[in-house]
């Protein structure tokens, strides 16, 4: 499935970018191009984004990465 149809990038590349370190919009749209056009994807990207954090959260032994752009007290 396409997540950004502007430059045609798929939900595997996306999530290939956020496997691979990024942790915002911006930084998915550096890596893969996705976003970087109209931005109707985004909200798709950040929760793409949520997800991963939760998933990071909840595996045995690893500390929760906080969002850059959210301040400390409300990954609470």
């Amino acid at each position: 499935m396409y997540v950004c149809i502007c430059h045609a990038v798929t939900e595997t590349t996306v999530q290939e970018s956020i496997e691979a370190g990024a942790c915002s919009v911006d930084e998915v749209t550096r890596q893969c191009r996705a976003g970087g056009d109209c931005g109707s994807c985004h909200q798709h990207i950040e929760s793409m984004l949520e997800e991963h954090q939760e998933e990071a959260a909840a595996r045995p032994g690893r500390l929760p990465v906080l969002h850059p752009s959210r301040p400390a007290h409300a990954a609470a």
